[in-house]
């Protein structure tokens, strides 16, 4: 990659996260600390870059101690075919926020245009949410009103997500857009409630020092659908091959810190802690996630990957 390129990759990443400073925060679709480990996980064009099978699996317990606070279950895999031209995955997650659960299964194919100096991927993905609502755990008002029988109905609606992945081998970048059918959820006649689209884009870069040691810088910008801004900075630092640690922030909104750690050039296990900058500091004792990846080795036998 060319420095005139670099410099306004760089300045790009830079406007985004100088825009989204003024707006506002809230939960996003998803919340995950780890995604850099796996980004097929946010981003589906991502799918087969890998150049073999990978699982990755995660769980997260959001804002630990708070009532009804997110947990949340992932797994996922996805593997290149037809000579690396095509990417597919499959993803499968349930969560739970207070008296609701959350089911999405999603498949995803990608598409892969190699380029001179990096490859682009375009990526759709389909799949369905299941949505259930525990009434039981609710404290109403009118225990006998009727719209309480037809939240207490699982409710399937359709997903389909649109996405694009660009990498060179030491940069990458993507973009994703989930939900963007923007279905309803039909709980009962004229409800009003209905998916709301998603926005994400990351951006990193890979820096290599002496002895196997590498230096990783990465932004990501999270948009729901009402200009409800996230943007976030990441530092990651690789000892030797084997050890990543770091850190990263997310404006207004949390300090986290990752370790991960590659057992062999196929198993990896990482853990990250984040911290409450803002009022939910009081009530909550932060955020834990775990993730398991497995990469299977590729026709050269090495399948470590940085990104």
């Amino acid at each position: 990659m060319n420095a005139k390129l670099k410099y306004h990759i760089a300045v790009g990443a830079l406007s985004l996260w100088m825009c989204a400073t003024s707006a506002l925060y809230a939960q996003q679709e998803w919340s995950y600390t780890q995604y850099l480990f796996n980004l097929y996980d946010i981003n589906g064009a991502y799918a087969g870059n890998h150049g073999a099978g990978s699982f990755g699996v995660r769980y997260r317990s959001q804002w630990i101690g708070m009532a009804g606070s997110p947990e949340t279950q992932y797994i996922s895999y996805h593997a290149p075919a037809f000579h690396q031209r095509i990417g597919w995955g499959v993803k499968l997650s349930t969560e739970n926020i207070g008296a609701r659960n959350q089911t999405i299964a999603k498949a995803s194919s990608a598409y892969k245009i190699h380029l001179d100096d990096g490859s682009l991927s375009i990526g759709f993905a389909a799949g369905v949410l299941r949505q259930s609502i525990d009434v039981k755990s609710l404290k109403v008002a009118d225990p006998s009103d009727t719209q309480l029988i037809y939240l207490g109905e699982s409710i399937l609606t359709p997903l389909v997500d649109v996405s694009a992945f660009f990498h060179t081998n030491r940069f990458y970048a993507g973009l994703e857009s989930t939900r963007i059918n923007r279905t309803q959820f039909i709980y009962y006649e004229n409800s009003l409630a209905r998916l709301y689209y998603n926005l994400q884009g990351i951006v990193g870069y890979m820096h290599p020092l002496k002895d196997g040691h590498i230096l990783q810088v990465s932004s990501a910008v999270r948009m729901a659908e009402g200009k409800v801004w996230l943007p976030e900075l990441n530092l990651l630092y690789l000892i030797r091959n084997r050890c990543w640690f770091g850190g990263g922030y997310r404006l207004n909104s949390n300090a986290h810190a990752i370790a991960c750690y590659n057992f062999t050039e196929q198993l990896r296990i990482g853990m990250s802690y984040d911290v409450s900058l803002n009022a939910l500091r009081s009530f909550n004792d932060g955020s834990a996630e775990v993730f398991l990846g497995f990469n299977f080795k590729t026709k050269t036998g090495k399948s470590i990957r940085y990104f």
